[in-house]
């Protein structure tokens, strides 16, 4: 895989950051350790699914209530973020809402239209109560309904904490070099992405440690055997 890619992936990354007022650099969760505390945004999983009409994602995680660029890790919040993208111009002016099936039940509500109006997206609550995500189903009153099947490309992946003591082993030096007095100061991104947002592309978990956007270490490692696809230092 060309370095090319990484390049790409932190511009994408980058772009979809809102830089707010600076973080506190506190660590507000118990029962992390070592460069545990310096990850700001992680992913543990991530359903994919796609139709003639739309493609659809839906992630969860956790990642700083307010996402600042600034090497510090602020107040942690988890996340279930549900986008839907159509893939003909027709279906962008439609409003639209969504039922979230999972094995032991569904949730549902209205998705929004995001900023540059490229697709529809929407925070889901309390989704760990319905299991395994099966499906979902993409509604406009009265002019269409579509269901997609889902499937999660972590499933038999390596989890957040592992892919990240794969990191710290491939970054060992430049980690020693930059912690003489024994604090990181950068925030780890720790994301499962593809190079297209296509479901039947590849996956790879894309691990980033942060000290501005212009300063960062970078790891594109394969999801099931932790192997080095890319590195920039």
């Amino acid at each position: 895989m060309k370095k090319s890619f990484i390049v790409t992936i932190v511009f994408l990354l980058i772009m979809g950051i809102s830089l707010f007022t600076a973080c506190n650099g506190s660590d507000k969760k118990s029962g992390k350790t070592g460069l545990e505390k310096r990850v700001s945004t992680y992913h543990n999983a991530v359903y994919v699914g796609a139709n003639e009409n739309f493609n659809v994602s839906f992630v969860t995680g956790e990642a700083e209530k307010i996402i600042v660029i600034d090497g510090e890790v602020g107040e942690m919040t988890p996340f279930a973020t549900l986008t839907v993208t159509p893939l003909s111009s027709s279906l962008f002016n439609n409003t639209y809402t969504y039922l979230l099936q999972g094995e032991t039940g569904e949730r549902s509500g209205n998705l929004a239209k995001d900023v540059i109006g490229a697709s529809f997206s929407a925070e889901v609550a309390d989704t760990k109560a319905i299991g395994q995500i099966v499906s979902v189903k993409v509604i406009a009153e009265g002019i269409m309904e579509s269901e997609i099947s889902l499937t999660n490309k972590a499933e038999g992946a390596l989890s957040w904490r592992e892919i990240l003591s794969v990191a710290e082993r491939e970054l060992a030096e430049v980690i020693r070099a930059e912690s003489d007095t024994g604090n990181l100061n950068r925030e780890i991104y720790i994301k499962l992405v593809n190079a297209l947002a296509d479901a039947d592309q590849p996956y790879y978990y894309y691990v980033s440690f942060i000290k501005s956007s212009s300063d960062y270490w970078a790891l594109l490692l394969d999801p099931v055997t932790g192997e080095v696809i890319s590195k920039k230092i």
